[in-house]
């Protein structure tokens, strides 16, 4: 198999951008979340009509990017919430992941939050 992880690595394509990721406990019955900035790398793009189709929501999304990284970001889940990602001074909320392991790399799709809000645009 072909491992594109060096593509994805390369200073030549790859780019820094940061990853917020929410871990929280109950304490006296009440939740208290906390937020972790993580740096990574990978290469973002433009989310194309292609990446909309392979999530259920694709067809209301706005400003959508694809990310292809080394590292898995998570997506909610009973157990947690999804990662954020923040690139060009925007936030984006991981709404899909494709675990390409095989080949060395994850590909996530990421929709973009509204700053005043919080929640997506």
């Amino acid at each position: 198999m072909i491992n594109v992880s060096r593509v994805i690595n390369s200073p030549r394509f790859a780019q820094e951008f940061t990853v917020y990721r929410k871990s929280g406990v109950w304490n006296a019955g009440r939740y208290s979340e906390s937020e972790t900035a993580l740096s990574m790398t990978g290469v973002i793009t433009v989310a194309d009509p292609n990446d909309l189709e392979q999530i259920p929501e694709g067809d209301r999304q706005k400003g959508a990017i694809s990310i292809h990284t080394s590292q898995p970001l998570q997506v909610t889940t009973q157990s947690g919430t999804s990662d954020e990602i923040e690139w060009r001074g925007n936030r984006y909320r991981a709404a899909q992941l494709f675990p390409y392991a095989d080949y060395g790399y994850y590909k996530v799709i990421a929709v973009k939050m509204d700053p005043s809000t919080g929640v997506e645009a």
